[in-house]
């Protein structure tokens, strides 16, 4: 989810099931957990993210399974659950180091590059950027304020296809130029 939504990890560990519309693909990231408690966002503002339909299908999916085990201990999945719990009644968050100790024990495991879960935050920043999203939607989207300016310095990594269409851009321009 940090992957697809960008969202920091302890706003991942603190979402719950009544945070996500599956009919109108969106989900809100209203809290963070701090590891002593559920809070406010780091910035302190709620923010709506859209989803796709294969996000929403691996969601439904996690809530399926969810609800078969605490059925089988008896009970309702209840909507104020955490989406992310060790517990069957979805009522204890996990702990964001622990689902970062989690990721690096499978980026090992599985050879992937990146063995920080943070990682795949600035990988959504610079996949929107790079496809062309405007940076105030993205920085909107992960919580950045101040107009893109923390989105730009500290998550936008260079992309080497849009270094090579830039490139490629300025050499028209500078072809078109000399054969007028």
């Amino acid at each position: 989810m940090t992957m697809v939504t960008g969202s920091r990890r302890g706003e991942m560990c603190a979402l719950r099931w009544s945070d996500i519309n599956f009919e109108r693909l969106e989900l809100f990231v209203k809290h963070s957990n701090n590891r002593r408690r559920i809070k406010d966002t780091k910035t302190h503002q709620r923010r709506k993210q859209a989803m796709d339909v294969i996000t929403r299908a691996v969601l439904v999916a996690h809530r399926t399974r969810a609800e078969k085990r605490r059925k089988a201990l008896g009970g309702q999945l209840t909507g104020d659950a955490f989406v992310f719990s060790v517990e069957a009644d979805g009522s204890v968050p996990l702990l964001p180091a622990s689902v970062s100790q989690r990721y690096r024990r499978l980026a090992l495991k599985l050879k992937i590059h990146t063995h920080r879960l943070k990682d795949l935050r600035a990988y959504n920043v610079t996949e929107f950027l790079g496809s062309g999203a405007d940076v105030r939607t993205v920085a909107g989207r992960v919580g950045h304020g101040g107009g893109g300016a923390t989105t730009l310095t500290y998550y936008a990594a260079f992309l080497a296809t849009s270094d090579l269409g830039a490139w490629c851009t300025e050499t028209w321009r500078a072809t078109d130029q000399l054969a007028a």
